[in-house]
């Protein structure tokens, strides 16, 4: 579920003959994560569970329709050795991190961004397609994930890097 609700977060889609060349360099470049937020129907507001209240991660979008993430909770544990983790180690870093490539397209008419994922941390969504809704504001990228049980509102917070 992890990985489904992170691609979620990176989700985009494509256009067509010009739309495509007007809309998608909008999103093209290199996109730092700055937070995530999760409205629960108490009210209360907390972070994504799987990249915490200090997550991590760049999003980046090419102009050949390409796209890769890697977000993870930056409060993850070290290693206790510097080579080899444990099995429980492993399942914390899985657990905290979301990862995946895809081919995108922005559909500046619907608001979206549709991604058919390549490959990424769970071998179970590759080949998938999914939408999500977004919005481009100047330096601020904003994507909405699909909603959890008890969730009702989330949203994915990114800032353009600059050079």
């Amino acid at each position: 579920m992890r990985a489904i609700w992170i691609a979620g977060i990176a989700g985009a889609l494509v256009l067509t003959g010009s739309a495509a060349q007007t809309a998608q360099p909008s999103i093209v470049g290199a996109w730092r994560l700055v937070e995530t937020r999760q409205v629960m129907a108490d009210g209360t507001v907390r972070p994504a569970p799987d990249v915490g209240p200090k997550p991590q991660g760049w999003m980046m979008y090419d102009a050949s329709g390409h796209m890769c993430m890697h977000f993870n909770d930056s409060t993850r544990p070290v290693w206790a050795s510097a080579t080899e983790p444990t099995e429980a180690e492993l399942r914390t870093m899985l657990s905290h991190t979301v990862a995946y490539c895809a081919r995108y397209r922005v559909d500046a008419a619907r608001g979206v961004i549709v991604l058919v994922e390549e490959f990424g941390a769970s071998p179970n969504t590759s080949g998938s397609s999914r939408e999500r809704r977004f919005e481009l504001s100047g330096d601020r990228l904003t994507i909405y994930p699909p909603l959890a049980a008890g969730v009702t509102a989330a949203s994915v917070h990114l800032e353009r890097a600059r050079p």
